[in-house]
């Protein structure tokens, strides 16, 4: 747990000193499907900065809860981040996009894995998850896995807002954190009982 915290402290003294010039990005307005579809982030959608870990392989993560699935369950079709420009390095790495289910209140297991290689910063970015994951529980996590090693790493963004559903996974430790802003990842989740649609098929609709 001391090296937990040591490495938190030491990501943080970067971070901060390296991405004052992140607080003035606008306003994301980023909802690429249709309205009808639940969108679920905590995230404002105005970036105030971004972390890294030193190693790849560790997660920063969203919990969505009853809040968002009124408790039912349901299935996810596609998730999306976005990072910092130009921070911690120029090159655009990408990262691996994971959904969890939740055992006890934690993540538990990992039910998808896909790779979201990012074109620009500061903007939402979003891969399909197809076929869409199917949900039984009405909680479950948005975890987004770290490509590469500090600095050659995309970093996570995130908003002035203390996070309330925020986790973080290091070493295979997973714990909430309420250290950060909320993290800015985002997913569509549909109602079990709703038939699985993809992106393509959404956006052929509403093009």
């Amino acid at each position: 747990m001391k090296k937990v915290v040591i490495m938190l402290l030491l990501v943080a003294a970067i971070c901060v000193a390296a991405n004052t010039d992140s607080v003035a990005t606008p306003r994301i307005e980023a909802h690429p499907q249709a309205p009808e579809y639940n969108e679920f982030y905590w995230d404002d959608g105005i970036i105030s900065g971004g972390w890294v870990w030193y190693t790849g392989g560790n997660y920063w993560a969203v919990q969505f809860d009853d809040e968002k699935t009124g408790g039912n369950a349901g299935h996810v079709n596609q998730v999306g981040a976005t990072t910092v420009t130009g921070w911690p390095d120029g090159t655009f790495q990408g990262a691996y996009l994971h959904l969890f289910s939740d055992y006890g209140s934690y993540p538990y297991e990992d039910l998808s894995r896909d790779y979201l290689g990012f074109a620009t910063g500061d903007v939402y970015e979003w891969v399909n998850v197809d076929p869409p994951i199917d949900l039984t529980s009405g909680v479950f996590y948005l975890a987004w896995e770290q490509f590469g090693n500090y600095p050659a790493t995309d970093c996570m963004a995130v908003d002035a807002s203390a996070g309330t559903h925020n986790w973080t996974g290091y070493e295979g430790s997973w714990a909430p954190d309420s250290a950060y802003g909320d993290f800015m990842l985002r997913c569509y989740w549909e109602p079990a009982g709703v038939t699985p649609s993809t992106w393509g098929q959404v956006k052929s609709l509403y093009q």
